[in-house]
């Protein structure tokens, strides 16, 4: 059972987005803790955005060839762009294409949280904070798949500060918490 699996997301700056879960294929690791996949970390997708129907159907090849053909009306908002270009790459196992996608997403999603508008600041969460707790939990997946442990735990807790009842932050905090037990149970006992 693998121990990833993938949100999608529709990028609307007008309502909060919603989250569809989707299944993965891709298995990195196996034990018995993680057979029962209730553990598993979860990249998060724009469905609407460029390259997002391909990533969602597992084609991530095709995806980074949307994302990286010249942008159309769709590609304007580069946090949404890079955000699936983060996971294609992370999917396809392409470590430093990925942390610099992962790098530019949460850059990207930065810049669109401060330019939230003032009445905006009224909602609960603003989609600024969604898109950057997205952009945070992706990269703390990718940090986490290059072996990369203090900076995935930095990464999810950030996004767990901007958007913490979103179930792509529980998952991958669940997620976290399971992998460090099984990797403490996995390790050698000091020698007394």
């Amino acid at each position: 059972m693998s121990p990833l699996t993938r949100n999608t997301r529709r990028a609307n700056s007008t309502q909060r987005s919603r989250a569809l879960g989707a299944g993965l294929a891709l298995t990195l690791m196996s034990g018995a803790a993680l057979a029962d996949g209730a553990h598993r970390f979860v990249f998060t997708a724009y469905t609407d955005g460029p390259g997002g129907a391909d990533v969602v159907a597992g084609r991530y090849r095709a995806a980074l060839e949307e994302v990286e053909s010249p942008p159309g009306t769709a590609g304007l908002d580069s946090s949404v762009a890079s955000t699936n270009r983060c996971v294609a790459y992370s999917m396809t196992l392409q470590w430093q294409e990925a942390r610099a996608a992962c790098d530019a997403a949460v850059q990207a999603a930065r810049e669109k949280r401060n330019i939230q508008p003032a009445w905006w600041s009224w909602a609960p969460a603003s989609d600024g904070d969604e898109y950057l707790a997205v952009a945070y939990a992706n990269r703390a997946v990718m940090y986490w798949l290059w072996h990369e442990d203090a900076a995935a735990q930095s990464d999810i807790a950030k996004a767990q500060e901007l958007s913490p009842w979103a179930d792509f932050v529980a998952r991958n905090i669940a997620a976290f918490k399971v992998h460090r037990a099984v990797a403490l149970a996995a390790a050698p006992a000091p020698k007394s």
